[in-house]
């Protein structure tokens, strides 16, 4: 597999080009985060996938937001084309080659134990944002089975269009899930766990999204 090697200078460079390329295609950018994210650094962060964009904004929040050293899965094809991806903390994924799915996997783990924070789709790729329920692999399983006290924060993006001529983002970052009452589980059970939490946040985030609750929010479009 390929893994990350972060690179200050790389970092630097994207997360300034990152911060305006979204706030240009995006007319707001709203964010609530429902507790105190920074106060355990062992954070596996999971998210809905449905977009391309899902990865940008997923940086973006963690600049502006979350603030911690992060890593990210990305697949094997997606790396092997665009392999600066490396430099900002991306590591490879193939869900398609037991070994290499294996090694990335404990990587992960490594990573966490390590105080980092993972953040994955547990997806494994692009569905329709109105896909119901959200079906998640046992990879997610593994890793917490194999990590060492870490939380687990379900992290939820709606793509709206509003009242103007470019979309809304909405982002939700959930309260941690206790994972000591899972780990006991089957690695069907925890999935299948974390599926219908992360499909509850998803639906609330909807109707916040269809109410106009803007307020709810704190909006990070506006440089």
């Amino acid at each position: 597999m390929l893994k990350a090697k972060k690179n200050n200078t790389l970092m630097w460079g994207f997360t300034r080009y990152n911060r305006q390329f979204i706030r240009r295609n995006f007319e707001n950018i709203y964010i609530r985060c429902e507790s105190n994210q920074r106060l355990n650094k062992k954070k596996l962060f999971i998210a809905n996938h449905s977009s391309w964009w899902d990865s940008l904004v997923i940086y973006f929040l963690n600049d502006q937001v979350i603030q911690s050293d992060a890593y990210g899965m990305m697949h094997k094809e997606g790396m092997e084309r665009f392999p600066f991806f490396r430099g900002i903390g991306v590591y490879s994924v193939d869900s398609k080659d037991r070994n290499h799915l294996l090694e990335s996997l404990r990587y992960s783990c490594d990573l966490l134990n390590n105080n980092k924070t993972v953040w994955i789709f547990p997806q494994g790729e692009e569905q329709h944002l109105e896909k119901r329920p959200l079906h998640f692999s046992n990879g997610i399983s593994y890793i917490i089975q194999n990590s060492k006290e870490i939380e687990v924060v379900p992290v939820s993006i709606y793509y709206s269009f509003g009242h103007t001529k470019k979309p809304d983002i909405y982002i939700n970052v959930g309260f941690p899930v206790e994972t000591t009452k899972l780990i006991p589980l089957q690695r069907k059970e925890i999935t299948r766990y974390l599926e219908k939490v992360s499909t509850e946040q998803l639906d609330s985030l909807k109707d916040c999204v269809i109410q106009e609750r803007n307020d709810l929010f704190i909006n990070f479009g506006r440089s």
